[in-house]
């Protein structure tokens, strides 16, 4: 991610990013947070275009986060706890 990116970074996607890492469900993450699913499907939107990355991929029936998503997901709750 470029400066540029990070200064336009909304806190509130590493709050639904923590969610859907924690969730890997689109739904759940929204009910988690108080938000629709299709806002919660928009934000997901958002940071995969942000990270260029789809960080949550469907498998199977599931879906899983992808090496670059569990790379992120301990420093990202750290971080938010510490916040």
């Amino acid at each position: 991610m470029e400066r540029s990116q990070l200064a336009a970074l909304d806190t509130n996607l590493l709050v639904a990013l923590d969610a859907l890492l924690q969730t890997r469900h689109v739904e759940r993450a929204a009910r988690r947070l108080s938000v629709s699913p299709s806002a919660m499907s928009h934000t997901l939107a958002r940071l995969r275009a942000l990270l260029d990355d789809p960080i949550l991929v469907r498998v199977g029936r599931q879906m899983a986060a992808t090496a670059r998503a569990q790379a992120l997901a301990v420093p990202l709750r750290e971080g938010l706890a510490l916040l």
